[in-house]
């Protein structure tokens, strides 16, 4: 006992030495300077991936985006995937809506989000929780199932993107 007191009390005044005599007060700031700055590009890089997200102001285009972060969560969308996304954009938007160039709208936004799909929830949850109604909402979590059904129903990951979505978006605040 008294040897692990001794080597206790022996580490302990060299790293008083270390910090008081050995720059170690340098290297602890250096440490906790690269940590914070880390931090803050982690959030910064967070902002810029989530800009396209917050920038869509219409509820169809976070749907689209929402589906095709579904689709994601497969894998690579799939040209039947995709042709499914259309399917049900065709339903919620106008006729006279311009779908081809509301849907790399909503590529690039599922794109930038597709690393973090929990930060798209965040984002576009808001904007969904008021401005759809509740059929809306339903209507929205039947198009998301309809999309992770391609290619022999939805995988696990699927499934919890979906009831993530559905909780999110039904959530009073």
């Amino acid at each position: 006992m008294p040897i692990l007191i001794a080597l206790a009390g022996a580490l302990v005044t060299g790293l008083i030495y270390w910090v008081r005599y050995g720059n170690g007060m340098q290297h602890i700031d250096h440490a906790v300077r690269d940590w914070r700055t880390a931090r803050r590009r982690r959030a910064s890089e967070r902002q810029i991936r989530s800009a396209p997200l917050r920038s869509l102001l219409n509820p169809a285009d976070a749907a689209g985006v929402l589906m095709a972060l579904v689709a994601r969560q497969r894998g690579v969308r799939t040209p039947e995937q995709e042709s499914e996304i259309l399917n049900q954009m065709r339903d919620v938007t106008d006729p006279s809506d311009d779908l081809a160039t509301r849907m790399v709208v909503i590529r690039h936004a599922a794109d930038q989000a597709a690393p973090d799909p929990d930060l798209a929830i965040r984002s576009l949850a808001p904007l969904l929780r008021d401005r759809l109604t509740q059929g809306e909402r339903d209507d929205l979590c039947r198009m998301l199932t309809a999309v992770a059904t391609v290619h022999q129903g939805p995988t696990e990951s699927q499934s919890r993107f979906v009831e993530q979505v559905r909780r999110a978006i039904y959530e009073d605040r």
